[in-house]
């Protein structure tokens, strides 16, 4: 939850991992689901339809980085709970 003063840290490997995300869905978005092919450049409309579907392309980049990252820490909390304490072992 958003709280006023709380600060969530993005580590920097998760937004070097959303470009090649991003550049993977705005190929997939471009070229093979809405045939980019078949508009131009010359109307205002077709350059705005591309800014769209390259910021939605982010954006659900950004959000499965999201998730990817939710999981990670998922698994952590979870193998973390099931290893035993290393700490209180005995020399």
């Amino acid at each position: 939850m958003l709280v006023k003063g709380s600060y969530t840290k993005f580590p920097l490997i998760y937004w070097i991992l959303v470009i090649p995300t991003f550049l993977v869905i705005s190929y997939k978005t471009l070229f093979l689901d809405i045939q980019i092919q078949n508009y131009y450049f010359n109307e205002l409309e077709d350059f705005g339809r591309y800014v769209f579907f390259l910021g939605l392309s982010f954006v659900e980049a950004f959000v499965y980085i999201l998730i990817i990252r939710e999981i990670i820490r998922f698994l952590q909390l979870i193998l973390k709970k099931s290893l035993p304490n290393q700490n209180n072992v005995s020399k």
